[in-house]
């Protein structure tokens, strides 16, 4: 398995949509943890603590199947930090050679994470699987006048994840 590499956003897309139809998702909101354990996986909530553990959103301990997340994020944060995580797993990004040197937790704040390729094919996995491009296209036809803070809501993800989404569309 490679060390290095470029996100392969259309491989984190299609699988991502994948879960969501075999899943027979089709409306939001997509709820990551009952997804999760469906793969097997365990959620842990846990309290962080020291140095920039605030800071920590969640990360993935794949050899024991488990997924922690910060308590104290709001329920769509910790949804979106699942489904990042989720996206880790199923993309296989613990089989990488040298995963424990590239793989980092999810913190708050992405733009102060090094984003490399493995982050960025978890985001974009957690992006689609949660607001898929399709059904986020529909509530906007349907309802123009819905702004991105009402959109999270509905999707139940943060807002910045739906600015991101619209922006690309």
């Amino acid at each position: 398995m490679p060390t290095i590499g470029f996100p392969n956003y259309v491989k984190a897309r299609d699988y991502a949509l994948s879960v969501f139809a075999e899943n027979r998702l089709v409306e939001p909101p997509v709820i990551a943890a009952d997804l999760a354990k469906k793969y097997g996986l365990t959620i842990i909530v846990a309290e962080f603590e020291g140095g920039d553990a605030e800071s920590v959103s969640g990360f993935l301990v794949a050899q024991k199947k488990k997924i922690v997340v910060n308590h104290a994020d709001n329920a769509r944060q910790q949804n979106f930090t699942i489904a990042h995580e989720l996206g880790h797993y199923l993309l296989g990004h613990h089989r990488v050679k040298n995963y424990d040197a590239m793989y980092s937790v999810l913190l708050r704040d992405t733009r102060s994470m090094e984003q490399t390729w493995l982050e960025r094919e978890a985001n974009c996995f957690a992006d689609n699987l949660l607001v898929p491009e399709e059904l986020l296209r529909e509530y906007i036809r349907k309802s123009p006048t819905l702004t991105n803070p009402q959109l999270a809501y509905i999707f139940g993800v943060p807002e910045n994840v739906i600015a991101g989404r619209r922006m690309r569309n």
